[in-house]
């Protein structure tokens, strides 16, 4: 299969390995103390509310965007377009489309060959969070919205942009893309998922890097998450009755 053109190098991130692990810290100090915060200005907050589960997510996106401009792109003068993100061949769109669906029977397979060597099933707690109060139209449009739009922009702008840019640097890719995959993995904390994650990881690393731009894995991400998201409420609303 031809693909399209890939746009042309970009100049080689500035950022230093310092600041990358300072973003990580303190992305994790906000993350973490979000909730301890939550819980201290309204104590009987409920953190199984949709509301409440949705106002974490993005308070939680608006801390990781925050921190990685005052961290990595300011001191450095660097813009979004800087790491990555600018438009890409109109193919490369309709491409992350497709790969975004293939990634579905991919994933679990992965699962499949993990679950047959533990023996036992593997679980997404991640999946809980997606309906906290089970099925209804607003949560599943409003998670829709948080996991296929919004959690993968910002996702790829950090692992994509910043780390696998970073790891361009000072290696080629194809030691860097396994890396960045790794790191994709171990960040999400979920022991269970790391595997299928690394693959995911590795296939959004392959679109940037052979399309010059985030865009694409971006739009893989988005729709790998929203199918994920409509196979999941599809499951509750049959087994709700609707």
């Amino acid at each position: 299969m031809l693909l399209p053109p890939p746009l042309p190098p970009q100049p080689p991130l500035p950022v230093r390995a310092r600041d990358l692990a300072l973003l990580l810290v303190l992305t994790i100090i906000g993350v973490l103390a979000l909730p301890v915060g939550a819980n201290l200005l309204w104590p009987n907050i409920d953190f199984t509310a949709l509301t409440t589960v949705l106002g974490l997510f993005v308070a939680q996106s608006v801390v990781m965007m925050t921190l990685t401009w005052l961290v990595a792109l300011r001191p450095h003068h660097l813009g979004l377009a800087d790491i990555g993100l600018r438009p890409a061949y109109s193919g490369w769109y309709r491409l992350a489309v497709g790969v975004g669906l293939l990634c579905m029977p991919v994933v679990a397979l992965v699962n499949l060959a993990l679950q047959s060597l533990t023996g036992g099933p593997v679980e997404n707690p991640q999946l809980e969070a997606l309906a906290p109060e089970g099925f209804s139209w607003t949560s599943l449009i409003a998670m829709l919205l948080l996991v296929g739009v919004l959690v993968p922009f910002i996702e790829e702008v950090i692992f994509r942009g910043l780390v696998l840019g970073w790891l361009r640097k000072h290696l080629r890719f194809v030691y860097a893309a396994p890396i960045s995959a790794l790191f994709f993995s171990v960040v999400h904390g979920i022991p269970t998922l790391m595997p299928a994650l690394a693959v995911m990881g590795l296939v959004l690393a392959a679109m940037k890097e052979r399309s010059g731009s985030l865009w694409p894995s971006i739009i893989v991400h988005g729709v790998f998450n929203a199918l994920m998201t409509i196979t999941y409420y599809t499951a509750l609303a049959g087994a709700a009755g609707f």
